[in-house]
């Protein structure tokens, strides 16, 4: 391309990979993302989204059966209609998927997305099978790199001012102890949909829209 823009290749489309690619677009990069499956890889298509609503489903219907109240409300054994709870967990996972990975990336003209399998020619190309058949090459300057198969992981050489922290609720007294501000916190990387997640994106409120985030990506 003839423009003089940084070029990112992020291969997979998991919540790391949606953040590198928004951060990099954020600084004036162009992203080309490349994905063999599914769009949002391991959280929200088989991980934390689906697993949660089930928990949670589970949970309600453990309050339903028994709970500390029962001397004064009466309590009933659930009848569990596992088709429909299936259906109603997997509506709610295609809804996030289109609003919080695929609405995105489709509104945001620095990042081209491909469908396929990539392989790396040498270190700044790669070629990507498309899946709807042919290939493409893509020659790049970075690349975050999908290292587990599922979800995908950041490679700090890619972008070294990108730091992973421990999500963990104590990660909220460590920001307060070492005096960081809500620029410090909102320019943290939290992938997971946890409380720190919850402190990041409540600092972030501060200078973006968050409803134009993925939701593991802040």
């Amino acid at each position: 391309m003839s423009d003089n823009k940084l070029h990112i290749a992020v291969i997979g489309s998991g919540g790391s990979a949606m953040a590198a690619a928004l951060k990099a677009t954020e600084r004036g990069a162009r992203v080309t993302l490349i994905e063999r499956g599914t769009i949002g890889g391991t959280c929200v298509n088989i991980g934390c989204v689906p697993s949660k609503i089930m928990i949670r489903a589970a949970h309600i219907a453990h309050l339903r059966q028994e709970s500390p109240f029962d001397d004064g409300l009466s309590a009933q054994a659930p009848v569990v209609n596992r088709p429909a709870l299936l259906a109603q967990q997997q509506g709610r996972v295609e809804e996030l998927r289109e609003s919080k990975y695929q609405n995105i990336l489709n509104d945001n003209a620095a990042i081209t997305v491909l469908k396929g399998e990539a392989r790396f020619v040498d270190e700044r190309t790669l070629t990507v099978t498309l899946n709807a058949g042919g290939e493409q090459t893509v020659s790049f300057d970075r690349a975050a790199i999908n290292m587990t198969g599922g979800d995908a992981s950041l490679d700090l050489s890619a972008m070294p001012e990108v730091i992973f922290t421990d999500p963990q609720v104590a990660t909220a007294v460590m920001a307060l102890r070492a005096r960081m501000t809500v620029n410090d916190i909102a320019n943290e990387l939290f992938p997971y949909l946890t409380m720190v997640e919850g402190l990041k994106l409540c600092a972030q409120t501060f200078t973006k829209d968050v409803a134009q985030l993925s939701c593991c990506a802040g």
